[in-house]
């Protein structure tokens, strides 16, 4: 961890206030655990996307929970980069992608933090890459969408708006909104639309909305 960053307040939200665990939603928490020995079972390879990986708290967390997944760590902030590489840089079934994360592919520039929030990422015509959430669950052979974690500052708002083939096959979508934080720009209008066509249940925990799908 930095010191006179957010590095301590990520780890204190993630492993202290476990804003990720859905263990006191029991019956949600039984349905996500029998999903991951599903596609196990299958022969085949859970994927969490975590979208805004930050220094990489969460993908250890996630590492923990669900320890024979494969965890896509994407983030586009090159000084967050690096300290995520040296947490996680070693362990095989983390693997990190320095880019943003967007609906289509393309382009973005990354500003500093400032206002309230840790790396603010817009469209551009060069710049560092944006993936589409499609091509990241799809890297890793026999994958499986499992879980997409998204913590993007505002970002989320192009994510949801189109392309979203992949919500079609994830099981649980954890995703902090950011209408706080970018008041006027309805940030997560876009999201919420696409989640209401969906068949999920939706849980609070901490700063997160917790999208879990319904049982059958």
């Amino acid at each position: 961890m930095r010191s006179g960053e957010s590095d301590v307040d990520v780890v204190r939200q993630v492993f202290v206030e476990r804003e990720y665990d859905t263990e006191e939603f029991l019956e949600a928490n039984c349905r996500i655990t029998k999903r991951y020995h599903e596609i196990l079972e299958l022969g085949k390879l859970p994927i969490i996307v975590d979208a805004g990986a930050n220094i990489g708290a969460a993908a250890l967390w996630f590492r923990t929970k669900y320890p024979k997944a494969k965890i896509m760590a994407v983030e586009p902030d090159q000084r967050n980069l690096e300290v995520l590489q040296l947490n996680c840089g070693q362990d095989d079934f983390i693997s990190i992608i320095a880019a943003g994360i967007g609906a289509t592919s393309g382009f973005a520039t990354v500003q500093e933090a400032a206002q309230g929030w840790a790396t603010k990422v817009e469209r551009s015509t060069a710049g560092i890459p944006i993936v589409s959430m499609n091509n990241v669950f799809g890297i890793a052979e026999e994958g499986v969408a499992f879980i997409a974690k998204i913590d993007i500052e505002g970002f989320e708002s192009d994510l949801f708006s189109t392309d979203l083939h992949w919500l079609d096959g994830v099981f649980a979508v954890m995703i902090e909104p950011h209408d706080w934080m970018l008041p006027g720009r309805m940030t997560s209008r876009s999201f919420q639309r696409a989640m209401a066509r969906h068949d999920f249940e939706v849980f609070i925990r901490g700063e997160n909305l917790i999208y879990v799908r319904a049982s059958p």
